[in-house]
């Protein structure tokens, strides 16, 4: 018997745009564009050089895809009528200084097809049980994260000592969106718990 074939691995079809590559294992800091006045953490962008990571986002296609709703799955821009995310899959409530929890979407929009496709393929949706909702006309407010993400606490400890760096942001959306958000995410988990032997 033969040994078994590499898998083929392709952008957009059987790897998320926004996971992170082997090849793509290089990080500097900059002027954030996003955040103007903010140093962020920049990585090689190098798309299909290597294997793809699956537990790894990597940190400018994640920014750049919640900034301009670039789709999680093929990279491309996601339209209004066209753009659903997993919030019971990703992303959490946020406690606010005034009172109350709104959604935080830390992961990009899909396109439907594309909703369809990762609920397919993906582990981690398929454990959960996740369904895509659409998003709503109010974009929310981008918001950026300066805490490690986790798997880069090493690279962390080689930032200049007190340099707040973004690594990562969210879309904070607003309370009509956050208490449907909140509603499902209240069903998924009971249907999860449901599902649990």
């Amino acid at each position: 018997m033969g040994e078994p074939a590499e898998p083929v691995w392709r952008v957009g079809e059987s790897v998320p745009w926004l996971v992170a590559w082997s090849g793509e294992q290089a990080f500097e800091l900059q002027k954030s564009v996003l955040f103007p006045g903010m140093i962020e953490l920049s990585q090689a962008e190098r798309p299909g050089e290597g294997v793809p990571i699956f537990g790894a986002v990597h940190v400018n296609r994640q920014r750049r895809g919640l900034a301009r709703h670039l789709c999680h799955v093929c990279g491309q821009p996601t339209p209004a009528r066209d753009r659903w995310i997993f919030p019971a899959a990703s992303g959490g409530m946020v406690t606010m200084a005034e009172g109350g929890e709104r959604y935080g979407g830390n992961v990009p929009p899909v396109h439907e097809a594309c909703a369809r496709r990762a609920r397919r393929q993906c582990p981690h949706l398929k454990a959960a049980m996740a369904r895509p909702i659409a998003c709503p006309a109010d974009e929310g407010r981008l918001i950026w994260r300066t805490d490690v993400v986790p798997g880069m606490e090493q690279l962390a400890k080689s930032f200049p000592v007190g340099l707040d760096v973004v690594m990562s942001c969210y879309r904070l959306y607003g309370e009509a969106f956050s208490r449907k958000v909140a509603r499902l995410r209240r069903e998924e988990a009971a249907r999860g718990r449901k599902a649990a032997p």
